[in-house]
C-alpha cells in the first residue's frame, strides 16, 4: 500500500482509520493518503427555492473542508502527503470512484456498526464500499 483513501465523516472511526493507515504508511517512501468527506445531497425540493444550488454547493464542501481540517493535520504531524477532497453524493458510490480517479492501491475505512440488519456486523457503507471496491479494503473498527 502507497496510495491510500480515507474517507473522513467526523467519527471517531474514522480517526482511528486514519491513525491505522498513518501507521501501515510509516516509514515508506513515496507515499499518500488521500482524504475524502462524502457530503449527503439535499433531497428535499424547498432548500433549492430559497437558495441557489451554487450556494447549497459551496456550503456542503466547507461542511466537508472543515471535517477534512483535523483529519489533514493528523497526516501532516505524520509526516504522510496528503490531498484533501469533498464529494457530493451516495458515500459507498463517491468513496470507490474517488480511490479509483486518484490510483488509490487501498480504501481504510472506519466501520460504525450502524443501521438494521446491513449493519449487523459492519456499516452498510462500509458493506458497500467491500461490495464496489476494486482495491483491497481495510475496516476499522
Amino acid at each position: 500500500m502507497n496510495t491510500a483513501l480515507v474517507p473522513i465523516d467526523g467519527s471517531p472511526a474514522a480517526l482511528r482509520a486514519l491513525a491505522h493507515a498513518l501507521h501501515e504508511l510509516r516509514n515508506r517512501p513515496d507515499v499518500q493518503i488521500h482524504l475524502l468527506n462524502v457530503q449527503a445531497p439535499l433531497v428535499h425540493l424547498w432548500p433549492g427555492k430559497l437558495v441557489s444550488p451554487d450556494m447549497i454547493d459551496t456550503e456542503l464542501r466547507g461542511e466537508g473542508g472543515q471535517i477534512l481540517a483535523q483529519a489533514s493535520v493528523l497526516a501532516q504531524t505524520a509526516g504522510i502527503a496528503c490531498e484533501l477532497h469533498v464529494s457530493i453524493g451516495a458515500a459507498a458510490q463517491e468513496i470507490v470512484a474517488c480511490a479509483a480517479k486518484h490510483g488509490c492501491d487501498a480504501i481504510v475505512m472506519g466501520t460504525h456498526g450502524r443501521g438494521a440488519v446491513a449493519g449487523l456486523v459492519m456499516g452498510s457503507v462500509a458493506q458497500k464500499v467491500v461490495h464496489l471496491a476494486t482495491v483491497p479494503v481495510t475496516l476499522v473498527k
